[in-house]
């Protein structure tokens, strides 16, 4: 990957297609900052980058969940029902 640029969103808003291209077929990361700090706001990634991201959360999600029913078939843990649930809160 080649380095990360950063630019303000209204040059990000200027040079909108090139960091798309430079993402798609470079592998560059722009950050679109803003404010007088110019904080990171936003980015402009590689497609791809952002998938795998979403399938590490995918796994770890399930991973949570095999834990939980997991403790819950235990005994460990119990469940409530949304029934229960309204009525606790008052729903």
């Amino acid at each position: 990957m080649s380095t990360n640029i950063e630019l303000s969103v209204s040059q990000a808003r200027n040079q909108f297609s090139d960091a798309v291209n430079r993402a798609a077929f470079g592998g560059e990361i722009t950050y679109v900052t803003r404010g007088r700090g110019q904080k990171r706001a936003a980015a402009i990634v590689p497609a791809e980058l952002v998938e795998q991201y979403e399938e590490m959360l995918d796994n770890e999600d399930g991973r949570v969940a095999t834990e939980r029913l997991t403790e819950i078939e235990a005994g460990r843990s119990h469940t409530v029902s949304a029934e229960e649930v309204k009525r606790i809160l008052g729903l």
